[in-house]
C-alpha cells in the first residue's frame, strides 16, 4: 500500500493505490477534497455553507453564490424568534452574521421524509451562543422552505406546516393562465370548471 499526497492552495488530492500479487490487480482510488467543487448532495450543500461561517468578517459577495445555490427562490422560513422571513430577509440575516464573524459548528443532518431534513447546528455570534434546530424543506435540493424548531412538538408542526405549504404552492400554481403539468395543459386552465 502506498500513499502520496499532493497539495496546492485551492485542493488536496490523496491518491492511494493497492497492488496485489505483484501486478496481477492494481486498484487506484483519488479522493479530491476542494472547497471551490459544486456538493453532489444536499447534505453537502448544508456544510459548505455552514463551513463559510468560521468565524472571520467576510463581505456576502464573497458567498452569495453558495447561499443562492442552498435557498429556493421562493423560501419561506422562521428566525430564531419565530418571525416569518423570505428570501431577501434571510439574506440580509446571514449578511450581518458573516460580517460580525459568526462562528458555525457542529452540525448535524438527518434526514426526515423524501424532501424534508432536520438540522441542528451551534452557532456562536456577538457574544451569544446558541444550539439551533430548523427543520427544512427541500425542493430541486435547495431549502424552499426552514422553520425554527424546538423540541418534538416543534418538528411535528413544521412538518405539518410544510405540508400545507406545499399544496397551497401546487394550488396556487393553478391559477396561472395555462398550467402545465409534466407535459400536459390543465383542463382547469383559463377559467374551466368540474360540473
Amino acid at each position: 500500500l502506498a500513499n502520496s499526497r499532493n497539495s496546492e492552495s485551492t485542493s488536496t488530492a490523496t491518491t492511494s493505490t493497492v497492488i496485489i500479487n505483484s501486478n496481477t490487480m492494481s486498484t487506484t482510488i483519488t479522493n479530491n477534497a476542494n472547497a471551490t467543487t459544486k456538493p453532489t448532495t444536499f447534505e453537502n450543500k448544508i456544510r459548505q455553507y455552514a463551513a463559510l461561517f468560521d468565524g472571520s468578517e467576510k463581505d456576502f459577495c464573497e458567498v452569495e453564490s453558495t447561499f443562492n445555490g442552498l435557498h429556493h427562490d421562493d423560501f419561506l422560513g422562521t428566525d430564531i424568534n419565530g418571525e416569518e422571513i423570505d428570501k431577501a430577509a434571510k439574506k440580509q440575516l446571514d449578511e450581518k452574521r458573516l460580517a460580525a464573524g459568526a462562528k458555525v459548528t457542529n452540525v448535524e443532518y438527518t434526514r426526515t421524509d423524501w424532501n424534508k431534513a432536520l438540522v441542528e447546528f451551534h452557532l456562536e455570534s456577538d457574544g451569544n451562543s446558541v444550539i439551533s434546530q430548523y427543520y427544512v424543506t427541500i425542493k430541486d435540493k435547495k431549502i424552499i422552505e426552514a422553520r425554527h424548531v424546538n423540541g418534538l412538538m416543534g418538528i411535528i408542526k413544521a412538518g405539518w406546516l410544510s405540508d400545507y405549504h406545499s399544496i397551497r404552492r401546487v394550488q396556487s400554481y393553478q391559477h396561472v393562465d395555462k398550467v402545465v403539468f409534466e407535459g400536459y395543459i390543465s383542463p382547469f386552465a383559463g377559467g374551466a370548471r368540474v360540473n
